[in-house]
């Protein structure tokens, strides 16, 4: 019987493999959603709505391949960063948001924009709050493990 060698985990390479093709995939999807932009009602909204949820079908299908090479100690890294990290990060986007929000008045260049704007631009500042705290708990996380 041949011997088996134990599978190596994914490193640093799959990682950045899989965050490009990730990434070419998103910008697929921006390009044919700005190309399907002109088209209005049910028709635009159900081929906009397919569009997206192909994308992030693809993209979870890839990120769960990575997530199931890596070592048990990066899936802790993970897991305990986004839970830490993501929280806080949310809640301190939560305090600016807020305190933009509940002051006597708005930032000039906020209060020009519109309530879509205003509703995307808050959805994009939380999840970059996210990001952030969460690669911040990620390196303390590593850190104290090392």
């Amino acid at each position: 019987m041949p011997s088996q060698r134990p599978r190596r985990p994914f490193g640093l390479v799959a990682y950045v493999g899989v965050f490009l093709a990730v990434a070419l995939v998103a910008l697929l999807a921006g390009v044919a959603s700005a190309v399907l932009e002109e088209v209005f009602g049910l028709s635009g909204f159900a081929v906009r709505a397919a569009l997206l949820g192909l994308t992030f079908v693809v993209a979870g299908a890839l990120c769960v391949w990575w997530w199931r090479g890596i070592d048990e100690a990066a899936r802790e890294a993970h897991k305990w960063a986004w839970w830490w990290g993501g929280t806080g990060g949310m809640a301190a986007g939560a305090v600016v948001m807020l305190s933009l929000r509940l002051g006597d008045e708005m930032p000039t260049g906020l209060a020009r924009m519109d309530p879509g704007e205003l509703f995307a631009g808050g959805m994009m500042a939380i999840l970059l709050f996210q990001v952030a705290g969460y690669l911040i708990a990620w390196a303390a996380w590593w850190l104290r493990h090392r």
